[in-house]
């Protein structure tokens, strides 16, 4: 089962709504998941920091970052 990353941090409302339509979704397609707090460590928090919410398919280099819709994760995990 391919691992996916799912970049946030507390208190980001984008990254609650854009998780609400991501985990259902990744779910359905057998992906395993991992949330990801970016503020946990300095190296991701300087990458993602700007652009959360992101999801990374870790089997693919690229990533999916907000605004993305249902449709665009299907198409990118697919």
């Amino acid at each position: 089962m391919p691992l996916v990353r799912f970049y946030t941090t507390s208190g980001c409302r984008l990254c609650d709504e854009a998780f609400d339509v991501a985990r259902p979704i990744i779910e359905r397609l057998k992906f395993r998941l991992q949330i990801i707090e970016i503020m946990d460590d300095p190296n991701i928090e300087a990458t993602y920091g700007e652009r959360i919410p992101v999801i990374h398919r870790m089997d693919q280099d690229a990533v999916l970052e907000w605004p993305f819709s249902a449709a665009a994760i299907y198409r990118y995990l697919a």
